[in-house]
């Protein structure tokens, strides 16, 4: 079962999610994040097994994170060079990165596979073709993002099914933050 671990962002966030995906550049060839699924990744666990996913929920149930005040930030795309994935930034970084660090580390030790670098981001759109790549990265760098403001107070362990569709989403296990 293909699974990871994510913050899903509220319905406060998709108003701006779905109109900064209008003003994404149109001469690009994108499949768009539908705006209810885009979620921050905290660990992509790619296929695992039942065994396993008892193991992390188990890991998860130990964790105590402290719920915190987050919000929307600027736009950016991985691998400038060649451009896949447009994304938008989620702040407060370093308390993403603590969580992030905390989970990798403790799967880890169940012999879970560490992540090199992690960043925290919400993926808006696929990239296929830009016919332009400066003029592309010159739009999306002119695209503000409003910086909404949101409470993270869950962490779930979510099955990810991929279908000519999209994905499909399905929580498997959620533990609250305090």
């Amino acid at each position: 079962m293909r699974c990871f671990i994510s913050i899903d962002l509220p319905e406060e966030t998709r108003k701006e999610i779905e109109r900064i995906q209008r003003e994404l550049p149109k001469e690009a060839k994108m499949i768009l994040v539908k705006p209810e699924i885009v979620h921050l990744t905290l660990k992509f666990l790619g296929d695992i097994t039942d065994i396993e996913i008892n193991k992390i929920k188990e890991i998860l149930k130990k964790t105590d994170f402290k719920k915190f005040k987050a919000k929307l930030s600027g736009l950016d795309v991985f691998t400038p060079s060649f451009i896949k994935v447009v994304y938008i930034d989620i702040e407060p970084k370093p308390e993403f990165d603590k969580i992030h660090e905390i989970i990798d580390k403790l799967l880890s030790l169940e012999n879970f596979k560490t992540d090199g670098e992690w960043r925290s981001h919400a993926t808006l759109a696929r990239v296929k073709f830009v016919k332009d790549r400066k003029k592309f990265l010159d739009d999306v760098e002119k695209i503000k993002a409003n910086p909404v403001e949101f409470t993270v107070d869950k962490i779930t362990l979510k099955k990810s099914t991929l279908t000519e569709k999209g994905p499909v989403y399905e929580d498997i296990f959620s533990v609250k933050l305090r």
